[in-house]
């Protein structure tokens, strides 16, 4: 299964946005070693001036409910921008 975490915020706070998201992967990738991660982002921003940047984690051998009770934890915890839309994906 793959999960998509999408957000959006101004565009000047994408390099303390990016730093605390890194952590976050560090911390998950920490607690499920097998955890692939990715960050990216849309290349412009929309017509508010936000940046729409997504987070995408490949939980194919990790228990989604233990993942989805830590990522919600951290995101919090580091004060991440909200709403996070959160989307699963598994192959056809």
């Amino acid at each position: 299964m793959q999960l998509f975490v999408y957000y959006k915020f101004l565009e000047q706070e994408q390099a303390d946005v990016k730093q605390r998201v890194q952590t976050m992967q560090t911390k998950l990738q920490q607690r499920f070693p097998r955890l692939l991660v990715q960050l990216m982002k849309r290349p412009k921003t929309d017509e508010l001036g936000l940046v729409t940047w997504m987070e995408t984690y490949d939980l194919s051998q990790i228990v989604f409910d233990d993942f989805k009770n830590e990522l919600d934890r951290y995101s919090l915890e580091l004060t991440l921008p909200q709403p996070r839309r959160v989307e699963q994906f598994v192959n056809c």
